[in-house]
């Protein structure tokens, strides 16, 4: 059987820069992974695969949604007005638009109304229209009435943000050629989540005629790599490899990573060399798009 991690390298990226850990990753058989695909952006926009990474499965597996809501006080006269909107978008013509705006101020209790008469007078008082005039206001006519205005407080729909994924790999080197294995995934990863400087290379003659080369700057800078990554099986047969019940990431940037050698008692390293015999790495990612209802359903195929 094909070791499933040359499959997927071999099907995605015809780079040289495909790095993976251990080195024996999906020679074993069953092997569930998680794999990166690296792409660089281009000009207009569009996304290349520039490489890849496999590693074994991170220690945690969370998929975070979380939806941003914001309270707004609509208050007395405002919640009439939503009831009233929502009664014409459900049934619009003349003659329901009508009894809309008569139902709605037939709502509006008279004492609650002079509440609102009352506080929005005080607020044009002069030395209560600066500071925190409507908040005094309301407490001079709360305290003068016994009574509060209800603020009819509503939570209003605000963002959806974007998808943000933390991951912590536990790596454990056998040998020399496999921590070496680990330190070319750690410098990709690192190069990959970091801007490059845009440089011209000119080439001049020297006063004794000999031709020489230097890079100028432009002062752009080319744009950090994305990240799209999957959770794969072991099995390039099954779901096309990917784990059927494991959410996804696309066009995801890395903001954070970290590389922590430590063990019990402090950093360890393989007897006669400097290779450390551990490393765990930390990283967050952030999904570039919006995650939409739809965008779940094409990218988790839910029915």
């Amino acid at each position: 059987m094909a070791n499933p991690v040359d499959v997927y390298v071999n099907a995605n990226s015809k780079n040289i820069h495909n790095y993976r850990f251990p080195s024996t990753l999906g020679s074993i058989g069953g092997d569930k992974f998680t794999f990166f695909l690296v792409k660089e952006i281009l000009q207009g926009g569009e996304l290349s695969t520039t490489g890849t990474i496999a590693l074994p499965m991170p220690t945690n597996l969370v998929d975070d949604y979380k939806v941003e809501y914001v309270d707004a006080e609509l208050g007395p006269i405002g919640a009439t007005a939503v009831g009233m909107g929502t009664h014409i978008a459900n049934g619009f013509s003349a003659e329901n638009m009508g009894n809309a705006l008569k139902n709605g101020l037939k709502t509006v209790n008279k004492n609650m109304l002079s509440q609102v008469v009352a506080k929005k007078a005080l607020e044009m008082v002069p030395g209560l229209s600066t500071g925190d005039a409507k908040t005094t206001a309301g407490q001079i006519v709360t305290s003068a009435t016994n009574r509060a205005v209800n603020p009819y407080a509503t939570g209003v729909f605000k963002s959806i943000g974007f998808k943000t994924f933390n991951f912590t790999f536990k790596l454990y080197p056998l040998n020399v050629s496999d921590t070496n294995a680990m330190k070319q995934v750690i410098n990709y990863f690192k190069a990959s989540m970091l801007p490059e400087d845009e440089v011209i290379k000119h080439t001049g003659r020297g006063h004794g005629h000999d031709d020489f080369t230097y890079e100028q700057k432009t002062g752009l800078q080319k744009l950090p790599h994305r990240f799209n990554i999957s959770f794969r099986d072991g099995s390039p047969s099954h779901h096309g490899g990917r784990t059927y019940y494991m959410f996804k990431i696309e066009d995801a940037a890395m903001t954070s990573f970290s590389v922590d050698y430590e063990s019990e008692g402090g950093p360890s390293f393989f007897k006669g060399t400097s290779a450390p015999t551990n490393a765990t790495l930390n990283m967050t990612l952030q999904e570039s798009k919006i995650h939409t209802r739809e965008r779940d359903i094409s990218m988790y195929d839910i029915r």
